[in-house]
């Protein structure tokens, strides 16, 4: 018994060391995004933007009825979107399509709270993994890099290979843009007997791997859906 409340509690270290590092930016009351942090990030893009464009145009409106977004033109046909709180149903699906059917490109950028988005699938799917179940091909490494995505994160993960974030600045994380390459996690029911109702092994919508994170806190550009570095 005590070996068992022992093995939890190292994974439970493991776990909060891993997400301070990563997974928590923020170092108070994430509850939402607020408006501050709102500014905090338009700014800090914009000072990375105005060494490369001379003509900047940051821009809060309601492109979409009932919704303000805020983004920057960098261009006529070029705009960095903030996605900075959520979009209900398929309504940042629709904002897309907007500035696609005018010829615009867009790179969206998410805000990295942990709560809102970027949230850490562990604390709620690690037993799958230390119970032998659906997720038991995946190591302790892998738990700790597992993402829950939102319907957001969903539909620009559909459209391209990485996600960017702003990361905000925190005792552990400078502030800058955050590029994750995700990989797909595959659930595996081999674990169900034979003789019981077995689903198929499938490929889950939700739960995405981060395999690679390029931090980078230069002056930028944008390239094609993408922010990089000028």
């Amino acid at each position: 018994m005590f070996s068992l409340i022992y093995k939890k509690f190292e994974l439970f270290k493991d776990w909060e060391i891993h997400k301070r590092n990563i997974y928590i930016p923020l170092d108070s009351g994430y509850i939402m995004i607020t408006k501050k942090q709102r500014i905090e990030m338009k700014d800090y893009l914009v000072s990375k933007l105005e060494g490369f464009y001379s003509n900047l145009e940051p821009k809060t409106n309601e492109i979409l009825g009932g919704i303000k977004s805020n983004y920057i033109f960098v261009s006529p046909n070029e705009v960095v979107f903030f996605i900075d709180q959520e979009y209900p149903k398929d309504s940042l699906r629709k904002i897309h399509n907007i500035f696609h059917n005018r010829d615009v490109e867009v790179a969206h950028v998410i805000f990295k709270d942990g709560k809102t988005f970027f949230r850490s699938a562990s604390e709620r799917h690690y037993f799958k993994k230390e119970r032998e179940l659906s997720l038991k091909n995946y190591s302790k490494e892998d738990m700790y890099k597992m993402i829950l995505f939102r319907p957001e994160e969903i539909f620009l993960k559909s459209r391209r290979s990485h996600l960017q974030y702003y990361q905000p600045n925190s005792q552990k994380l400078n502030e800058g843009i955050d590029t994750f390459a995700f990989e797909n996690v595959v659930f595996d029911y081999s674990h169900i007997p034979k003789d019981k109702f077995k689903p198929q092994n499938r490929v889950s919508e939700r739960l995405h791997i981060w395999r690679k994170r390029f931090h980078g806190e230069e002056n930028l550009k944008v390239k094609g859906s993408y922010i990089v570095k000028k």
